[in-house]
């Protein structure tokens, strides 16, 4: 049995299989420009996430579990664990997007703009989670200054 290349194919293919339990959620290679090895990220009916190496040989093989019951322990292992070096920091900005039609009577655009903007600064109007429609995730690295 001789390691093989793991392709885009195999990724796609790995997702949604169920090894030892675990539906596989994720894959991908590790980044330790190894075409032969990667990382899955799996969980079972129980809620317990864990992430493997893998291989295939004839089949894939998995070893070395980090086994969380919290998604964010996982997905921060799955993105990270073969990174040897000190992980960087980002600032992370998250912008929520609401949205709100109000109706008012104007002689113009502007003046119908200025109209609802006074009525917001005034809290007149407050949008809150039945407004929500989009958020956006934009991640820059953090200097030593921001934190």
């Amino acid at each position: 049995m001789s390691m093989r290349k793991i392709t885009k194919s195999d990724l796609e293919k790995i997702i949604g299989t169920s090894i030892c339990g675990f539906c596989i959620e994720k894959a991908r290679r590790k980044n330790d420009n190894s075409d032969c090895y990667g990382i899955a990220l799996g969980k079972n009916d129980r809620g317990v996430y864990v992430t493997w190496q893998f291989h295939f040989d004839d089949e894939i093989s998995v070893y070395w579990g980090h086994y969380t019951e919290k998604l964010e322990v996982a997905l921060r292992d799955f993105y990270c664990r073969d990174v040897d070096e000190k992980p960087d920091t980002y600032k992370v900005t998250i912008t929520e997007i609401s949205k709100m039609n109000v109706i008012v009577e104007a002689a113009c655009r502007t003046e119908a703009e200025q109209i609802v903007s006074d009525k917001w600064q005034n809290s007149e109007y407050i949008l809150n989670s039945e407004n929500f429609c989009d958020v956006e995730f934009a991640a820059v690295e953090a200097d030593e200054v921001e934190l």
